[in-house]
């Protein structure tokens, strides 16, 4: 359906500042097709202007929208995702500046494959609390938007977008490890792909003539078509039939398939690439992050047939690369408590509560760490029955400050359960009224309050 007149419309509206008919006209066209971008950028701007010089967060929204909002808390519950993201954009338009419902949008929409849409709600709640810069109040809520934007952006294809998107968070945030982490992996990703090129001797040798430099262009430009990558995939297969050995070759061809969400294809490669350079730890890395990316994919279509005991089973395989992968980094390299953090966190996925203790108590070392691994810490002790060591470790993460706020809420969470299972009721209550006053669709922490107020 072609909705580009609607689009006019709106816009038009907007611009006349006639915000309501605006935001209705939006509506109508989102309904229709949730994915469209310039429509739901257009919304965000039309509810930036009805509010302007007002509290756009205003807590009375959860008075006037309640109803909006427990139709999209249901529509979540039964993965209906096209009435989550419709009642929640109603809610919306009563406090458009609220964090949580914004977060929960963005999520709905990323559920339901609408990522053009999702990329446009992060960015614009990213640019929206990062306007204090460093200072700001809500600094962490606007990493975590960024982060977002640049995961949706990634998965678009859009690279620049995502490297942008992530070098925001890192400007809120130095120390942010999802953000330099990210940044680090789009980084190397393009060098993989660019690789070869600093073994000239000059610029002149490499561009011998006008159609020479156009395709060293092509290659270095980070962000291509799908039919350029599809190209050049191509040249590339072509030119490793002749030199089937060339190392440099295999990893450009597996980067690039990999980009290509052709994870078996680059595994193929890459895996034979790496026993031709068995100490190669960025591609024994680059190989364990494709292995993990098969079999998500593997389970998202297993998910979208509805074939939970395959899920299951993929999920069990998905520990296990992640844990022998873990284990090969650690086993390279003993002293690195990055390496020693990822091993603790596979082992406690993989329920080994034991092993991911000891290796997690020498990560908390790591500042970079530190929060996370006093999370699954306290996770791990608690499963092992020993409340009060969990306790310890949580009380230890909230009281070293600089938690992300979801860290923040999942650590009030842990705290809360730990209480209730204990019959400590007051405390628990308390953990979870400050939940609530960030975030009151967090898991089932309203159920829980009200059960306990009972």
């Amino acid at each position: 359906m072609d909705l580009s007149k609607h689009l006019e419309k709106a816009e038009e509206a907007r611009k006349r500042r006639n915000y309501p008919l605006a935001i209705g006209l939006y509506h109508q066209i989102l309904d229709l097709d949730p994915d469209q971008e310039a429509a739901r950028k257009g919304l965000r701007l039309a509810l930036d202007g009805k509010f302007e010089g007002k509290n756009a967060g205003s807590s009375l929204a959860y008075v006037t929208g309640l109803l909006s909002l427990l139709s999209a808390k249901i529509a979540g519950m039964t993965k209906n995702h096209r009435g989550q993201v419709r009642s929640l954009e109603r809610f919306l338009v009563s406090g458009p500046g609220l964090v949580g419902p914004n977060l929960s949008l963005g999520a709905a929409l990323e559920a339901g494959g609408w990522l053009k849409s999702a990329y446009a709600v992060y960015r614009h709640l990213g640019e929206r609390l990062s306007a204090g810069g460093r200072s700001g109040a809500r600094v962490q809520e606007a990493g975590f938007a960024w982060r977002r934007a640049g995961a949706a952006a990634y998965s678009l294809g859009r690279i620049q977008d995502a490297m942008e998107c992530y070098e925001k968070a890192v400007e809120l945030n130095p120390r942010d490890q999802d953000a330099l982490k990210a940044r680090k992996n789009l980084a190397a990703e393009g060098a993989i792909e660019k690789g070869g090129f600093d073994r000239a001797k000059s610029s002149r040798e490499l561009i011998k003539d006008k159609t020479q430099h156009q395709k060293l262009e092509k290659a270095q430009r980070i962000h291509r078509s799908k039919e350029e990558l599809e190209a050049e995939r191509e040249e590339l297969e072509a030119a490793l039939k002749k030199t089937p050995q060339d190392l440099e070759l295999m990893k450009k061809l597996g980067a690039l398939r990999g980009r290509l969400k052709d994870y078996g294809g680059a595994l193929d490669l890459l895996e034979r690439a790496l026993t031709l350079a068995p100490g190669d730890r960025s591609l024994a890395d680059l190989v364990g992050r494709y292995q993990v990316l098969e079999i998500e994919a593997q389970i998202q279509r297993a998910e979208k047939l509805e074939d939970e005991a395959k899920v299951r089973r993929l999920r069990e395989d998905l520990r296990g690369v992640r844990l022998r992968a873990s284990r090969a980094r650690v086993e390279a390299a003993p002293t690195d408590l990055a390496a020693r953090f990822e091993l603790g966190m596979a082992l406690a996925e993989a329920g080994q509560d034991d092993e991911a203790i000891a290796e997690l108590q020498k990560a908390v070392q790591d500042p970079r760490f530190r929060l996370d691994a006093l999370l699954q810490l306290g996770k791990s002790f608690a499963r092992k029955g020993l409340p009060d060591l969990a306790r310890a470790q949580y009380q230890k993460a909230l009281e070293d400050g600089g938690a992300r706020d979801e860290q923040r809420l999942e650590l009030l969470f842990e705290l809360g359960k730990l209480a209730e299972d204990q019959g400590q009721r007051e405390a628990a209550m308390d953990a979870y009224k400050k939940i609530l006053e960030v975030d009151i669709g967090y898991q089932d922490v309203a159920q829980r309050l009200e059960a306990l107020r009972q």
